[in-house]
């Protein structure tokens, strides 16, 4: 445990961010406006980056984000750069003996997942949060309230649009986006997805634009997501029908107009602006986390399981066949 953790009460956290592109500076801004937190450096190996970012927070900038997610000196790190340096940061910042903020997905295969949740295990108490940060999102923490109202859960829907202006690999359209519905499914019913069978419209080269999975969890309800890569607009909404009751996200009030080449709408063009405040609860929350020593949020386990969900999606996608998901036995840490 970092100094920052064992003398809370007398100094701030020490962290770092790695990888600080668009999501990156995100965090590393968030964390700088935080009480009880002491921004020490950003890593990223392209050095532009790294300096402007650094510059306009006052901290350190370094190019090598394994020195940064090795250094015993701090209490914690973010870890925000590709998706494939993720595992290694994160075992890294672990051996350190540091607590990890870890944007999704936690690997990009299921074989690093385990990886990682075994490296945790075997230090016996959790260190990694991550970052599905739709569970600090009020419309889903008021979603999640009412469930007890709705009693048995037969079916939920998450429908999920982006509005890239690019073709995106299907792994990448599956494994950085549809991995957050994925959480989304798996925590709102406290259920494990049995099966898949996706479909996909909008083909283009490997790709799709438009990708629709359908899941069976273990009570035999369904879980219906939906995800559009290439919309006019963002914009995330989930809806569970119970047997007593129906709840839904209600998006914020405004006039939808979608077209081609205009901006005739009042749906924002990106996820900062409808989950900043997630972001900042969810920041908030590993802080908090540091201090208490012990990690909280989503975990290394949902990591893993969401990124088995998005191998079969996309191995459905590949064959057209349904895919039936191998159960995962829990380690005792989780």
């Amino acid at each position: 445990m970092g100094p920052g953790a064992t003398l809370w009460r007398m100094q701030n956290a020490r962290v770092g961010v790695i990888g600080v592109g668009g999501m990156g500076s995100f965090h590393a801004h968030t964390l700088a406006s935080l009480a009880h937190v002491d921004l020490i450096a950003v890593a990223d190996p392209f050095r532009p980056n790294a300096v402007e970012v650094a510059a306009d927070l006052g901290c350190e900038a370094l190019t090598d984000p394994m020195a940064l997610a090795s250094d015993a000196s701090l209490d914690g790190v973010v870890i925000a750069s590709p998706d494939a340096t993720h595992a290694d940061l994160a075992i890294a910042a672990m051996d350190a003996g540091l607590w990890v903020l870890c944007e999704k997905p936690l690997a990009t295969t299921v074989v690093d997942a385990w990886r990682v949740v075994d490296a945790e295990s075997a230090l016996g108490s959790r260190r990694i949060q991550v970052g599905f940060m739709r569970e600090y999102d009020p419309a889903h923490v008021q979603l999640m309230a009412e469930l007890p109202e709705l009693g048995r859960i037969d079916a939920l829907r998450a429908v999920h649009r982006n509005s890239n202006d690019r073709r995106r690999p299907l792994a990448q359209i599956v494994g950085q986006s549809m991995v957050h519905d994925v959480h989304s499914a798996r925590f709102i019913s406290g259920e494990e997805i049995t099966w898949v069978q996706a479909f996909g419209a909008g083909a283009s080269d490997d790709s799709y634009r438009h990708v629709l999975a359908v899941c069976r969890l273990e009570s035999g309800a369904q879980a219906v997501l939906e995800f559009d890569d290439a919309g006019f607009a963002y914009e995330v909404s989930v809806e569970v029908l119970g047997a007593d009751g129906d709840v839904v996200t209600g998006a914020p009030i405004r006039a939808v107009r979608r077209r081609k080449g205009s901006l005739d709408t009042y749906i924002g063009p990106d996820w900062f602006a409808w989950f900043a405040e997630a972001y900042r609860a969810q920041d908030q929350a590993w802080v908090a986390s540091i201090a208490a020593g012990a990690a909280v949020g989503p975990s290394a386990w949902d990591g893993l399981v969401a990124q088995q969900v998005v191998e079969a999606i996309v191995r459905s996608l590949t064959t057209g066949e349904r895919v039936a998901l191998e159960p995962l036995k829990i380690p005792a840490l989780y």
